[in-house]
């Protein structure tokens, strides 16, 4: 049976299906990673006292560090908002791409069943002819 013209459209449609695929396991990870990042800090956050006695300079640093562990925080917490972002469009590339895929299968599909069809019409006929030529031949 000859190719579809719909195949090179469906082998298309199924590399940016891959590629969708692929992008959306890396923002998956990414969400992942800048989760387990965020909750580390908020764990090394809850480590973290006050000294409750000691030096002012032994304080100042204690604030300090606290301080710098509330801006990693926010800065994971940034980081996990816009690695959702980033999976949310990802996931929505690859629901489109998806359709595009499906699309051109099912009309690939379609095409082959017609052609498949048509083939089967033609093989009937000939098999009537041959039939009707053998049948005349025995009359004779």
């Amino acid at each position: 049976m000859s190719k579809s013209r719909y195949e090179p459209l469906v082998k298309l449609k199924k590399k940016s299906l891959d590629t969708a695929e692929r992008a959306l396991i890396n923002a998956n990870n990414e969400l992942t990673f800048a989760s387990d990042t965020l909750k580390r800090s908020y764990e090394e956050l809850s480590q973290m006292t006050l000294p409750t006695h000691g030096s002012v300079g032994e304080f100042t640093q204690a604030t300090t560090m606290i301080h710098a562990q509330h801006q990693t925080i926010e800065h994971s917490q940034n980081r996990v908002q816009r690695a959702q972002h980033l999976q949310h469009q990802m996931r929505e590339r690859f629901k489109a791409a998806m359709m595009d895929f499906e699309k051109f299968k099912y009309l690939e599909v379609q095409e082959m069943n017609a052609r498949l069809k048509h083939l089967k019409a033609q093989e009937a006929k000939m098999l009537d002819e041959i039939g009707t030529m053998t049948y005349k031949r025995e009359e004779l």
